[in-house]
């Protein structure tokens, strides 16, 4: 018998849903990894076919919008329960703009009373099992009603041949009732820590440990002058930044200017991590961890995501994949698209200075309001996955009173993740499920990256045009076009894991990334050095000498050709020239590969290299032929190096279903295991090892994996103890279309149930059709159909494949009473056992739950305002006002076509 995501059915609901305590609790015990009774003994925490125990972290989390921090201690009380049921494990507290008609519930931000209903939140938070991180200020960024002036933001301008700054006026973005006022200074830790200080004061009532961590949100503050600038510039360059006017103007040499402004970028950013410094010290002072979303910054951001705890990136928009029934509709798609390559920054901060969890704010304007469907959204959490997060955060979740007519209040720009969504119930019970199943594994032992990639930041603050650069989510060619994203791009074409690394974290962690003294970065691996002009000397210098010492360095193309910055040029310029001079004078052709060899270390293939792309590769680590198969992976690898671990996805159009060879290196082959996260399901598979190549053997395994499907692939060094084979999908005979008329009952949802209809299987169609009321309609209905099932064909072994073909949008699976799957990612297709079903009559039951687009739009045609909110309101994917009266209706139920399968 497979794993049932659900121990048993819930009672069928012809009344809108409400929450029970005995739901609450089917809903934790769904959340949990789902295994049968059967299963429970073989599966002890010392078994390989179990999944971690489930710990706070595992859980998904999510940004919990306060509304005009119009809170009160029932609904906190309320929305907590439901989030603990959900399978939440903490949310992160942002205040912003409130409702229109409840300004008599609103809550000056850090007043006494804000913090009381902060301190019950905590101790809720705190009885039920969920963590409490909070912004350390009301919308983004830092800022608001105690910045004084001389602690705001500046913009610098030349006026007469002087630096002039210049306030930019700028006001925090969604803020809080008490709490509008000027952004904070993002360059000056003195203005920072006096801004703190109210915090300080605020929070005191509270408990030790009542607030688990602070969150910075990624930069985007206006400014690029603080009044320490020029004193700071002198400090770090020797050298006026006024006595330059001349070149601030543009006059001149453009690399002169360029030099010079790249100084100052310098200077920017480090004050801002010198800001972010202060910021962390005071968090962590006061127990809590810390976040910090640093893209956007003008600075190196693997070197600011390091001074996190949890380093953060984000996903926003969408991305095309070519899944079959994936949906990609113009008009409910943002024009912003995901960046995979940027948010491996915030994964390698962590990964190189040893952070275990890295977060993202996950599924911003994912798709249009109310049309984010979970088939849609699992194919971005794993290419997420891949990337190295393992801490997702959904953005978001708006509080809103019981009192509210539906759908209570939202947030202007968020995936709608809140019990008001129809899907909510699935949503718990399968994408939170699946999250947490995922993140047990994906946080367990160390990355294991192949070899590092040197990002050359120096080239990019070489710009003669403008003053400040940022690095932006959205302006993504400072990456997707330079050398070294292309460079990256190679390597994942190649099946090699990787991970950035700065000139900081090669030279001097400590003291230039600002890491702490426990902190520790260890060159153990290969390092790529993309094709790059400028580098600092103390960084050539490094890898000169960790190539000396056997370190594998490769410089693609030639080496950089000449220091950054003006300061001191001539004397840093002689001795660039110098150390490179004396590495070129080392390298001898082999075979067209130029190459030195670190003394004692000549098999390892070269400890300096200097060749294109195609000639690194033949010296590095062998990649993974899982990439040539069409598959995503990520891989790690126990602490004790016992135990690999791979997570495995298909987001590509075409299903895969052969033998794959896993890299063992040096390391023994013992039993494989599959552990899938959508179900649960585990169990062992067949391995037969072989020496494939001269840098290695393989574990050759038998992969099977759907577009859309994925799968951990964990494989131990040793023979372990397990007795159940993984169940491959391999059909017996011909497919059966299932025949008979379908009767549908709705069950819960609104705006009312509409009325029951039948209709034959060979004309499923969307429910929308039947009448206007259907149309309207946003929540549950119950398909059920009797049909004979044949004898078990011959070669069969009893198991049959359920394919549900297109589903709008989930659909729980019961057969002849018992609930065998919930099913809510692509494909939608399940395995039922032979326990299950019998030859004869049965009967099918699936319960599909639609989108609530339909019935936002059904009250933007009738006129019924629901959107009434200050600030932003509610605005579409592209930022203007929202009409859904114009949306298409969306479809909804099983669309088909319906099939089932005998398996071997």
């Amino acid at each position: 018998m497979p794993p049932q995501p659900i121990p048993f059915p819930l009672p069928l609901m012809r009344t809108p849903l409400r929450p029970s305590p005995r739901l609450l609790a089917i809903a934790l015990l769904a959340c949990a990894p789902a295994l049968t009774a059967a299963d429970s003994a073989a599966t002890a925490p010392q078994s390989p076919l179990a999944w971690p125990e489930v710990k706070q972290e595992h859980k998904p989390w999510t940004r919990w919008w306060w509304m005009g921090s119009a809170v009160d201690k029932e609904n906190l009380t309320r929305e907590l329960t439901e989030f603990a049921a959900a399978g939440l494990g903490g949310v992160e507290i942002t205040p912003i703009y409130g409702a229109k008609g409840y300004e008599d519930r609103f809550i000056d931000f850090l007043s006494p009373k804000y913090v009381e209903m902060l301190g019950h939140t905590a101790a809720e938070g705190k009885r039920l099992g969920i963590a409490i991180d909070m912004a350390t200020g009301t919308g983004w960024p830092f800022g608001g009603s105690f910045t004084p002036k001389e602690d705001a933001e500046l913009k610098i301008e030349i006026v007469d041949g002087k630096l002039t700054p210049r306030s930019t006026g700028f006001k925090v973005k969604r803020a809080a009732p008490g709490a509008a006022g000027l952004v904070l200074d993002p360059y000056s830790p003195d203005a920072i820590a006096r801004y703190l200080a109210h915090f300080d004061k605020a929070l005191a009532p509270l408990p030790p440990g009542a607030i688990h961590g602070h969150f910075h949100d990624s930069f985007e503050y206006t400014a690029n002058w603080t009044p320490a600038l020029t004193e700071k510039f002198k400090a770090m360059h020797g050298y006026d930044l006024a006595a330059h006017m001349a070149e601030l103007e543009g006059k001149g040499d453009p690399d002169t200017i360029a030099r010079i402004k790249s100084d100052y970028r310098e200077v920017l950013a480090q004050l801002h991590m010198d800001y972010m410094h202060t910021w962390g010290d005071w968090v962590r002072k006061n127990g809590g961890v810390v976040r910090n979303q640093g893209h956007g910054a003008p600075a190196n951001l693997l070197d600011l995501y390091a001074l996190a705890d949890i380093p953060e990136t984000e996903v926003f928009g969408a991305t095309n994949f070519p899944i079959p029934f994936y949906r990609f509709t113009p008009g409910e798609i943002s024009y912003n698209e995901t960046q995979p390559l940027i948010n491996r920054f915030a994964s390698s901060a962590a990964h190189v200075t040893g952070k275990p969890l890295i977060s993202s704010e996950t599924f911003t304007w994912a798709r249009e309001h109310f049309h984010e469907a979970p088939s849609e959204l699992k194919p971005e959490l794993d290419q997420l996955f891949l990337t190295g997060i393992n801490h997702v955060f959904y953005h978001g979740t708006a509080f809103s009173p019981a009192d509210a007519p539906w759908p209570g209040w939202l947030f202007y720009a968020s995936t709608q993740y809140n019990n008001r969504n129809p899907l909510w119930r699935d949503l718990a019970e399968g994408l939170n499920a699946y999250i947490t199943r995922a993140q047990s594994l994906l946080q367990s032992g160390q990355p294991d990256a192949d070899v590092l990639v040197y990002w050359p930041f120096h080239d990019l603050l070489h710009k003669a045009d403008g003053w400040e650069r940022k690095f932006s989510m959205h302006g993504k060619d400072w990456l997707t076009d330079s050398s070294t994203g292309k460079l990256a791009q190679q390597l994942i074409e190649a099946g090699i894991q990787f991970d950035f690394i700065s000139d900081a974290q090669i030279c001097d962690p400590k003291k230039r990334a600002g890491l702490s003294q426990s902190s520790r970065v260890e060159i153990d691996r290969p390092i790529l050095v993309p094709q790059s002009s400028l580098m600092p000397l103390e960084t050539l210098q490094k890898l000169h000498e960790l190539g000396q010492k056997g370190n594998l360095v490769c410089f693609i193309d030639d080496l950089p050709t000449d220091v950054p910055g003006f300061a001191k040029l001539s004397e840093r310029r002689t001795a660039f020239q110098k150390e490179r001079a004396e590495i070129l004078g080392k390298l001898k052709d082999y075979g067209g590969v130029r190459m030195a060899f670190a003394k004692k270390h000549e098999n390892i293939g070269g400890a300096i290299l200097v060749g294109d792309f195609t000639q690194a590769l033949s010296k590095l680590p062998k990649g993974e032929p899982l990439v040539d198969a069409g598959l995503g992976f990520i891989r790690r690898i126990s602490d004790d190096q016992r135990t690999k671990l791979y997570f495995v996805t298909n987001l590509s159009g075409k299903p895969f279903d052969g033998t794959i060879g896993f890299k063992l290196d040096s390391r023994p082959a013992g039993t494989v295991v599959f552990l899938e996260p959508r179900t649960g399901k585990t169990g062992t598979v067949e391995s037969r090892v072989t020496q494939s190549t001269a840098k290695g053997r393989t574990s050759n395994v038998r992969l099977q994996l759907a577009p859309g499907e994925s799968l951990f692939v964990r494989i131990h060094s040793e023979k372990v103890s397990a007795s159940k084979a993984w169940a491959f999908t391999d059909n017996a005979a011909q497919t059966i279309p299932l025949a008979g008329d379908w009767r549908v009952t709705f069950l819960r949802g609104g705006p009312e149930l509409p009325p029951d209809f039948s209709l034959s299987n060979t004309k499923l169609a969307s429910w929308t059709e039947q009448s206007p009321a259907h149309e309207g309609f946003a929540g549950t209905a119950r398909y059920e159909l009797d049909f004979a099932l044949p004898a078990t064909p011959a070669g069969a072994g009893g198991d049959w494949l359920l394919d549900l073909g297109d589903v709008r949008e989930t659909a729980r699976v019961f057969v002849n009473g018992t609930q065998v799957d919930l099913l809510w990612s692509l494909p939608f297709r399940t395995r039922i056992d032979a326990s299950h079903l019998k030859p004869g009559r049965n009967t099918l039951a699936i319960e599909v739950t639609n989108l609530a687009s339909n019935r936002i739009r059904d009250l933007d045609k009738r006129g019924i305002k629901w959107a009434n909110f200050y600030d932003s309101n509610i605005v579409n994917v592209n930022y203007k006002k929202m009409d859904a009266s114009s949306w298409p209706i969306m479809p909804a139920g099983l669309l088909g076509p319906i099939t089932l399968t005998p398996l071997k």
